[in-house]
């Protein structure tokens, strides 16, 4: 089947009438959002499951702004299909009358459906049965997909039901699985009668049946437990494959965090150590010292002479000193070392009187002036009298030379000095190794800081390429060691689980076996026989309609994996993986993508994407296998988490598909910077397409105004 041409007359944007004439292969419709790109899908959307209600809104605002008030016009969609050489065209329409300013009625809505054959006659026929009969619903539920988000079509149920009711056999076996159920529950109650009409059979059997009632029971208790399990490890695993994604980047955050930390520290450390207080611990205390000992030199030396100065004044005052005490000695010796009398005996006094008396009055002698004996005592008392006198430069004994050393403290001052002059030597050396230090630490820090900076880039790297924030990507280091241990247990108990089951199921068999060999030995052969043959025709009807239904899905599953391998080429290397689960007595379809053997749960949207077009394409080919005839595929804007280079990869692949694609799209289209109009981009010349198509709203429009709006259809 091949859509030919739509046509939307006074639909919502699109005034008065538009068409598009669509090719085989793929047609490409471009749109900005808000421009008309979104309703032509919903225009064909209308077309083939739209309802009789709130047709008003469906109505053109330019249309009816237009429209005089009690006048009316028809709101249609048209569509032109071929097929089996044969067109059909169906129409879709209402009336809109204009009742007043912005206000419509509606009414006349018909579904009409025109037949032409290949020799050009026409034939008026019932619209709806026309489309059901050229495109089933069933075909039509996956043929028309709005967002990535519908192109989902396992996520219902009842979503397997349909594809098997429409392309397997197995839906032929649904009856005859029933059938041969109802037939083969017959046959046991029959044979069951038989056996109780030996009545020690009867309790026997209600033993037995109450055991299997109580296994299945217990069985279908412990199934409940481990699809309970298998769901919670599905979670678990999805969880750490999402976590292994980020777990490299954590782990390396991780370490970088701990050698950026480590580096802050030695950066902290050697700071602190660094000591450029120089005009305290140098300058102020030693450095001006530095030059002192040139000046130590000739302290020193002006000390020396000193010194010796005053030792050689010494010496002189102490030989003065020893002549004086010579002669003193040398007076002794000339008396004959006899004792002298004191000077003051007699005392002065008496020496007077007795000279004033002119007699000597220690001999009692008479001494007259001029004698020899006046003459003595005058001597004498001269010699007192001079004794009495005290010459001022003679030195006193009791006085040293130089009352104060101040000389030896030179002396002092100037060792000291000298013993300091090594440290005083040093200070240079000090100051430069001071500094050396200090540099030395600098380019240490230097070299730490760079260290540090391209750990920080390195870290900011990690953090840009992760999808999740800093915090997040800590905590998912620090949850993924937490669900590695659920998952162990998880898997323990799946692992007893179904040991259970099995056990149970093995307990069933042999209640069961114990129960036929209770009806091999009582019951009627024929009913036994019969029996017999019922439940292998049952287990027939099971086992080939579950292989026809296993067919079809391996089918479907090595169909989209070819499409997936040429969708996706260069890109992901896994595949597809399409399985039936049993839960509970129901069956259901999971789809799966594989990587190296493991289950991809959580894989970006745009592989999401290309996984369900794939499978997309895999139905439309099984849908040609069956009926022989290829339907259109109807996309709106399925690649919205491609960018165009990806989008434009994507369109020449799916442009070597077979059948008719209808793809709506926002891509490859720009905006001038200055003039503020839109543009299709160069990068468009290079896709593939059948026919391109480009929609956009006629100039100059008021967005706030409907009845401005007008979508133009413009064919590239």
């Amino acid at each position: 089947m091949i859509i030919r041409r739509i046509q939307i007359d006074n639909y919502l944007c699109y005034y008065d009438t538009n068409t598009f004439e669509l090719s085989e292969g793929l047609n490409i419709i471009l749109g900005e959002n808000g421009e008309g790109k979104t309703k032509f899908f919903e225009s064909v959307d209308w077309l083939f499951n739209g309802e009789n209600r709130e047709l008003d809104i469906l109505v053109s605002a330019k249309k009816l702004n237009e429209t005089e008030i009690g006048d009316s016009f028809r709101v249609r969609v048209a569509m032109t299909v071929e097929q089996y050489g044969e067109k059909s065209i169906i129409t879709k329409s209402f009336v809109a009358k204009k009742e007043k300013a912005n206000e419509c009625s509606t009414s006349s809505f018909m579904i009409e459906g025109i037949s032409e054959n290949s020799s050009g006659e026409r034939t008026q026929v019932d619209g709806q049965a026309l489309l059901d009969r050229i495109f089933p619903f069933q075909i039509r539920k996956y043929s028309m997909f709005k967002g990535e988000a519908e192109l989902n079509i396992f996520e219902s149920d009842s979503a397997l039901a349909n594809l098997i009711n429409l392309f397997s056999e197995a839906k032929h076996y649904d009856k005859y699985s029933v059938k041969g159920a109802f037939l083969r529950d017959k046959a046991e109650k029959a044979v069951e009668d038989s056996s109780k009409l030996d009545k020690k059979n009867e309790s026997l059997y209600k033993k037995l049946e109450g055991d299997i009632i109580y296994l299945e029971r217990e069985k279908a208790k412990y199934l409940v437990h481990l699809n309970s399990t298998e769901e919670e490890i599905r979670k678990i695993e999805g969880n750490l494959q999402l976590a292994e994604s980020h777990v490299s980047n954590a782990d390396a955050l991780d370490t970088l965090n701990k050698r950026i930390k480590e580096i802050e520290e030695k950066i902290s450390y050697l700071t602190g150590r660094i000591d450029e207080n120089y005009t305290t611990s140098l300058f102020d205390e030693n450095w001006i010292l530095v030059n002192f000992e040139s000046l130590h030199k000739e302290f020193a030396e002006k000390v020396s002479s000193h010194s010796k100065s005053r030792r050689e004044l010494q010496s002189e005052f102490d030989k003065q000193i020893g002549i004086k005490e010579g002669v003193k000695k040398a007076k002794a010796e000339l008396l004959n070392n006899a004792i002298p009398l004191p000077n003051n005996i007699p005392s002065k006094a008496i020496m007077e009187e007795m000279l004033n008396d002119e007699i000597c009055k220690v001999c009692n002698r008479e001494a007259t002036k001029g004698s020899e004996a006046y003459e003595f005592m005058m001597k004498r008392l001269k010699t007192y009298l001079e004794s009495q006198v005290t010459e001022d430069n003679e030195p006193n004994k009791d006085e040293p030379l130089f009352k104060y050393d101040y000389t030896n403290r030179l002396d002092n001052l100037s060792i000291s000095h000298e013993d300091n002059l090594k440290n005083l030597r040093l200070i240079r050396t000090k100051i430069k190794d001071l500094f050396e230090f200090n540099d030395n630490r600098k380019k240490d820090i230097e070299e730490l800081n760079e260290q540090l900076d391209k750990e920080k880039t390195e870290r900011d790297r990690i953090l840009g390429n992760s999808s999740i924030a800093a915090e997040k990507l800590i905590d998912v280091l620090k949850n993924y060691n937490a669900w590695q241990k659920d998952l162990k247990n998880r898997n323990k108990d799946q692992v007893d689980y179904t040991t259970k089951v099995e056990s149970f199921e093995s307990d069933i068999k042999a209640k069961k076996e114990e129960k036929d060999k209770i009806d091999t030995s009582s019951a009627n052969s024929f009913l036994l026989k019969t029996r017999n043959i019922l439940r292998d025709i049952e287990t027939i009807f099971i086992d080939t309609k579950e292989n026809k239904f296993d067919e079809f899905i391996l089918k479907l599953q090595t169909k989209s994996n070819r499409f997936l391998e040429i969708i996706n080429i260069d890109s992901f290397t896994g595949e597809i993986s399409i399985y039936k689960k049993n839960r509970l007595g129901k069956t259901t379809v999971e789809v799966q993508l594989m990587q190296n053997g493991r289950p991809l749960y959580k894989p970006n949207e745009s592989l999401e994407t290309s996984m369900y077009i794939s499978i997309l394409f895999a139905i439309s080919e099984l849908a040609f296998e069956t009926k022989n005839e290829y339907y259109p595929l109807i996309f709106d804007a399925p690649t919205s988490s491609f960018g165009d280079y990806k989008t434009a990869q994507f369109l020449n692949l799916v442009y070597e598909t077979k059948n008719q694609k209808i793809l709506v799209t926002k891509n490859f289209l720009d905006r001038d910077k200055t003039t503020k109009k839109l543009f299709v981009k160069k990068d468009f010349e290079s896709v593939k397409r059948d026919k391109a198509f480009w929609v956009k709203l006629e100039e100059p429009f008021n967005k706030n105004d409907l009845t401005t709006i007008n979508t133009l259809v413009i064919n590239l």
